[in-house]
């Protein structure tokens, strides 16, 4: 194991978050899921594999929750029975099993295409026997990290942190964007070894690629594509809190910062994902203006997608240089993906995946060890059946959470509904082109944060013998404890 220079900070990062508390730590781990191509260790002993910032960050956040009881109580009562973190939870744990069992007990019964990683970081580009592999224990790592990431943030959620959150991950939006910014800019100038210093993970990084005449934007992370899931979620969670009027002025800030990001970072993940995504709060201002609710940002909104974005398509046709580049582009990275290199490759990924399915009778190959193109393939391939149905019992108990939600203030339930919109934005963008089952930190902190926001206020069972009138309202006794912070 060796430590990386961005390691070193990272470990005093860490220790500010053990004394600081939960406002400095949930600060930090926002900003540093944005640094995807980022290595804070290497891993030479389990094929190269780079451990990124904000996984390192964890162990400190997980030790801190750990050392402060009404936390630590809170972040296990979220993932209890039958709430969705039990079932994410279920969901994990099983995963985790079958990374051991099932590789050695369907070894050599298919082929598959591994998630294992070489000495350079490289992926096998030929299929080989079904073998158990380093990527077992490290995509285990990885799950039960995003598991703990879920408690945690639903834990602070129900102690009164939900709003705070909420907050971060609109500066984390905009922080996103200027990423992004630095990117093109560092591009165009010729000083893209500006950002080696957050580009040193061991990953094939797709950062000096263009299409069409335009940069493809990656911000911080390896590829297009990448950034465009992370991009697309933060506008899906920052563009429903502005429909909500929760924090409305740094939300539609930072949507009207994101949304661009995203149609030109020439990502087909992201313009298939974003159809579907956009689609989703169309349909809840049509649903609130039934219900005779619908506010001035919903009329807005279906103003924007529904008549000016077609007409201003149509003025774009006019001018033929313009339309000629747009049209370009989407033909490169849509009606014409699947005739590609990278279309051909990633449709092979998917066959064996889904023949590796059949192959092990359903069961699945075991957690990392078929690589694919689509979370459902991987899902599918990897966990099997059982593993895909815990899955979406998780997916449809956090959903629901959100039509039984009766609890809690307006603000509350808008921030746990835009956490939902963002998970599943995450999805969708996976499902097109996610190679393993490991939906990452993000997902973790938007689901944690939903699943917090639509639960009753966690109260410590040592709090509950107090009498009635000494008692504060759940938000105000964790800002007055900071013992989330803390002491408690």
């Amino acid at each position: 194991m060796s430590i990386e220079p961005l390691g070193f900070i990272i470990l005093l990062l860490g220790l500010l978050a053990m004394v600081n508390g939960a406002r400095f730590a949930v600060t930090t781990l926002c900003l540093l899921t944005l640094l995807g191509a980022a290595a804070a260790l290497q891993l030479p002993a389990l094929g190269g594999s780079s451990i990124q910032p904000s996984h390192l960050l964890l162990l400190f956040i997980v030790a801190a929750t750990l050392v402060r009881p009404v936390q630590t109580q809170a972040a296990l009562a979220s993932i209890a029975y039958p709430g969705p973190g039990f079932w994410f939870a279920a969901y994990v744990l099983f995963s985790v099993v079958s990374s051991f069992f099932l590789p050695r007990i369907f070894a050599g019964a298919t082929l598959v295409y591994s998630s294992a990683r070489d000495a350079t970081g490289m992926m096998s580009t030929v299929a080989a026997p079904l073998s158990p592999g380093s990527s077992n224990l490290s995509q285990s790592v990885y799950l039960l990290g995003d598991l703990a990431c879920f408690a945690v943030v639903s834990g602070l959620a129900r102690l009164g942190y939900q709003r705070f959150i909420a907050q971060q991950l609109i500066v984390a939006s905009i922080a996103c964007f200027a990423l992004a910014l630095l990117d093109i800019g560092t591009f165009l100038t010729g000083q893209s070894y500006l950002l080696d210093v957050i580009r040193n993970a061991n990953y094939t990084m797709h950062t000096a690629e263009t299409i069409s005449g335009f940069k493809r934007i990656v911000g911080a992370f390896p590829e297009a594509s990448i950034y465009g899931t992370v991009a697309l979620a933060y506008f899906s969670f920052t563009l429903l809190l502005w429909l909500e009027r929760v924090r409305s002025r740094m939300a539609g800030m930072a949507t009207l910062f994101i949304g661009p990001t995203i149609l030109l970072c020439t990502s087909t993940t992201a313009y298939i994902a974003g159809l579907f995504v956009v689609c989703m709060p169309v349909l809840f201002c049509f649903k609130r203006m039934i219900a005779g609710s619908a506010k001035n940002s919903h009329l807005t909104f279906l103003a924007i997608t529904l008549f000016l974005v077609p007409c201003a398509i149509v003025a774009l046709s006019l001018a033929p240089d313009a339309w000629h580049s747009i049209a370009s582009l989407v033909n490169t990275t849509v009606s014409d993906k699947l005739q590609s290199q990278s279309g051909e490759e990633r449709t092979a990924w998917n066959t064996l995946a889904l023949i590796a399915f059949v192959d092990t009778a359903t069961f699945g190959a075991g957690l990392g060890t078929v690589r694919a193109s689509s979370f459902i393939a991987a899902l599918l391939s990897n966990v099997g059946l059982t593993g895909t149905l815990l899955f979406v019992a998780f997916l449809y108990s956090l959903i629901r959470a959100s039509g039984r939600h009766v609890s809690g203030d307006r603000e509350t339930h808008a921030i746990g509904n835009a956490a939902i919109m963002a998970s599943i934005s995450q999805i969708a963008s996976a499902a097109i082109s996610g190679s393993g089952t490991d939906l990452g930190l993000l997902f973790s902190t938007t689901a944690g944060l939903a699943a917090g926001c639509l639960a009753p206020p966690y109260v410590s069972q040592h709090r509950a013998t107090r009498p009635v009138s000494d008692r504060h309202p759940p938000e105000a006794s964790a800002s007055l404890r900071r013992a989330p912070m803390f002491a408690a």
